[in-house]
């Protein structure tokens, strides 16, 4: 149980990387506060949530807008009385050439990917420093480091990540605040499922291990983090890609 009595809120907690890391930290003992904004499969997760014998409170949030953000972590440390993990899990991406990216699609990507975390970072500080201690991890990607074959807006929002990470790292330090990034490659998420097979066979090859990861995998990387086993450990980010490296893919 290595998050017992912790409270954990996480965001795009409605499915993929988000809803794993629901599951995985609640068998370690966390409390679950998850925030997104789907809420359609909420009711179940709080039920295998329970079921591990945690705790779960949902809710709707746009993580683009301040005053949601400010809302769902007050109403977090009203229901759960403080918090001690943040997880910012929701993201979105946009698979074109540029050419065909609009300002709005453009905008869209930057707005949740980094102004949501931006936005979650900022507010949770607050009840952070207030208690001299506390964990974030923010969800970057191997994209952010290697590129990709298409869809700029994505890594670029990644990489964004990665900066205002480590420089939250530098800076919150002397209040105990632990802050981290975690950089998947290819996980088997909503994401990628809409893949054909001959795409995904391109990626496996692609991947010195052979095979795409799973939600659990970059879950689990989270949890160390997330936890006393990592209590030394800040400003660094953890790839879990399996060796995945865009640029080698056949473009």
């Amino acid at each position: 149980m290595l998050l017992s009595n912790k409270v954990a809120v996480i965001t795009g907690v409605n499915s993929g990387i988000g809803r794993k890391a629901a599951e995985v930290f609640a068998k370690n003992g966390a409390k679950i506060f998850g925030v997104d904004v789907r809420t359609d499969c909420m009711d179940n997760l709080k039920n295998v949530v329970e079921g591990f014998g945690s705790e779960f409170y949902g809710c709707q949030c746009d993580v683009r807008n301040a005053e949601d953000v400010k809302s769902a972590l007050q109403k977090a440390v009203e229901h759960y009385g403080a918090i001690d993990i943040m997880l910012n899990i929701a993201g979105v991406s946009c698979d074109k050439p540029i050419t065909r990216i609009s300002e709005d699609e453009f905008g869209r990507v930057m707005d949740i990917n980094v102004k949501g975390v931006f936005n979650f970072c900022k507010y949770v500080t607050s009840y952070f420093k207030k208690q001299k201690h506390g964990v974030i991890i923010n969800t970057s990607s191997i994209t952010a480091l290697c590129g990709s074959g298409m869809g700029c807006p994505y890594p670029a929002s990644k990489a964004a990540i990665l900066g205002m990470s480590k420089t939250l790292a530098f800076e919150l330090a002397p209040w105990n605040i632990r802050v981290n990034t975690v950089a998947p490659g290819v996980i088997n998420t909503e994401m990628v499922s809409s893949l054909e097979s001959s795409a995904r066979k391109t990626f496996e090859k692609s991947i010195p291990l052979k095979h795409m990861g799973d939600a659990e995998d970059v879950a689990n990387a989270m949890l160390y983090l997330a936890s006393d086993m990592a209590k030394y450990v800040t400003a660094t980010n953890i790839c879990v890609d399996g060796g995945y490296r865009p640029s080698t893919v056949n473009l």
